[in-house]
């Protein structure tokens, strides 16, 4: 018998507290704490939303940099690359030109001995 009153107790209670529930949510109280909640909700997430649009154009700004960095040291590094060719071609050109005027001049001298 105690175990029939417990039970038809639990229902009843699960009734009631299902009615007060479903009038909690309809009451105009609670409806306007839900939007308010909502409303927060979303403008929490506008904010988010800005700052990870900053981040991503800070990290677009720094990557282009970064790339433009990188093309200027290359272009540098072919520039210096050309001259230090440039630089041995001229010196073993000059190199040449003096041995070329040293048998000259050797060649010279046998003829006037």
């Amino acid at each position: 018998m105690i175990k029939l009153n417990k039970k038809i107790l639990s229902a009843g209670a699960g009734v009631l507290a299902g009615a007060i529930g479903g009038k909690i949510l309809t009451s105009k109280f609670a409806k306007k704490a839900a939007v308010a909640t909502v409303q927060q909700g979303l403008k929490a997430k506008g904010a988010v939303d800005k700052t990870v649009e900053n981040i991503k154009l800070t990290t677009d700004d720094i990557v282009a940099e970064a790339k433009v960095k990188n093309e200027i040291e290359e272009r540098l590094d072919a520039e210096a690359k050309a001259n230090l060719d440039i630089e041995n071609v001229a010196k073993k050109e000059a190199e040449e030109k003096i041995k070329e005027e040293v048998k000259e001049e050797l060649k010279e001298e046998a003829k006037e001995d």
